[in-house]
């Protein structure tokens, strides 16, 4: 349905603003400046807001970037850029370089996502989370990136990922430790990786909550993606999680959160994708999240 020139909107926080990542499309269209042209056309047809473009080792070129910019201006749509790239990870520093170069050629909201985890963890499944030295380390290369960012007027936001949301606070650290020493990095909190099978000392969803509700302006933007339990993987559409949608939403209403985005597990049928999105919108609208 051609929705062009009507948002989606929030039943009860009408100042939300919602996107999609183009991740979600990422086995049946790979990235490339047409591919990401398709979505994004596609997601201001719909009424979306604005689009996080997915560049895991940010290797778009000034020109794409500057290509997709002229068209997400013309659209009146705005970008998120995301790398997929962690501090530890060796390849960190070059990729957030590139990355960064790009984000400043986008439309706001001016937000560059890197992961907080994701190279420590991956081959070692015994793992439950960082020692002090590697969390001291995250926490100087990610501040240190982060002033570099507003040096630029991009907002460095890293996405949770494998890391424990809590550590024990003597050997294994975790989420809150990173935030409770940080002051310029924000969250982009995705609602499924605390709970999922990779998950590192899954916490339980009330403790995650009532942190999330002392983040303040920290939380900057919000994953919507689905398990259906505790130590699932994540599936194709939006239905429900150990957070109910709707309690994501109401929170980030209250806390002035405003940017929230839709990642679902991709599929290999193109046609499908959109379908996905489409049910996905509709769950939110049948549950009174979104206005009909």
């Amino acid at each position: 349905m051609n929705r062009r020139g009507k948002h989606l909107v929030f039943a009860d926080h009408p100042d939300l603003r919602i996107g999609l990542t183009t991740q979600n499309f990422r086995l049946a269209m790979p990235v490339s400046v047409a591919s990401l042209r398709e979505i994004m056309e596609y997601s201001s047809s719909e009424g979306y807001h604005f689009v996080e473009i997915r560049d895991d080792n940010a290797l778009l070129t000034a020109d794409d970037c500057r290509n997709l910019a002229d068209l997400a201006q013309s659209l009146g749509i705005g970008v998120i850029y995301e790398i997929h790239r962690n501090p530890l990870d060796p390849a960190f520093e070059e990729v957030f370089g590139r990355g960064l170069s790009n984000t400043v050629l986008f439309p706001g909201p001016g937000m560059l996502r890197i992961l907080l985890s994701l190279s420590e963890f991956i081959d070692n499944p015994d793992k439950k989370g960082w020692t002090g030295e590697e969390l001291e380390k995250v926490i100087h290369i990610a501040e240190e990136s982060a002033a570099l960012a507003k040096s630029r007027n991009v907002r460095l936001i890293v996405e949770n990922i494998n890391e424990p949301f809590f550590g024990d606070g003597s050997t294994c650290f975790g989420l809150s430790d990173f935030f409770d020493r940080t002051v310029l990095t924000g969250l982009q909190f995705d609602i499924s990786n605390p709970f999922t099978r990779t998950a590192r000392m899954s916490p339980e969803p009330e403790d995650v909550t009532r942190y999330l509700s002392l983040l303040g302006k920290r939380w900057m933007t919000t994953h919507l993606k689905t398990i259906v339990t505790v130590g699932g993987t994540a599936q194709p559409v939006l239905t429900d999680n150990p957070i109910p949608v709707r309690k994501v939403v109401e929170m980030m209403g209250r806390n002035g959160v405003r940017y929230v985005s839709l990642e679902l597990s991709p599929v290999e049928d193109r046609q499908e994708c959109y379908s996905n999105h489409e049910k996905s919108i509709q769950f939110m609208k049948d549950n009174g999240i979104l206005e009909t």
